[in-house]
């Protein structure tokens, strides 16, 4: 009777300290859906501050950003196209080396067999249900 009282009161700490991992989450949540809904605002401001620019005819963003800065992406754009081009050649010479080497290799159908399980009789099955005890399993933490 005591062990079962003792698991009892363990499922109680453990369901209690759920508890409280839940009303952490929670609290947590709720101050995640603050800060998106701050950001969603922001988003809504800079759309209809951006649609009132369009709409009083101010000149595009490109017209004032420095012509040497616009040199320089446009180096980048030319470099990241290089190498672009460099990974798919390299992506083609590694595919057409592994085309001949696969056609040499024997293709595998069969899986090798599992080993059996071996299973305990059934007085050590029922020896061994009686002397385990239930252990307490820690709770995570989520820490955001």
């Amino acid at each position: 009777m005591a062990k079962k009282e003792a698991q009892i009161d363990l499922l109680l700490q453990n369901t209690i300290a759920l508890q409280k991992t839940l009303v952490e989450l929670a609290t947590e949540i709720k101050a995640l859906n603050k800060k998106v809904n701050t950001l969603v605002t922001l988003f809504e401001t800079a759309s209809s501050a951006f649609k009132q620019g369009k709409t009083k005819g101010m000149p595009s963003a490109a017209g004032n950003v420095p012509q040497d800065l616009l040199d320089k992406i446009d180096t980048l754009v030319e470099q990241n196209r290089t190498l672009a081009k460099g990974l798919l050649l390299l992506e083609k010479t590694l595919r057409e080396k592994e085309q001949p080497a696969m056609a040499t290799r024997p293709s595998i159908t069969a899986r090798p067999k599992p080993k059996p399980v071996r299973k305990k009789p059934v007085e050590e099955e029922e020896e061994a249900t009686e002397e385990e005890e239930y252990k307490p399993q820690p709770l995570p933490e989520f820490s955001f």
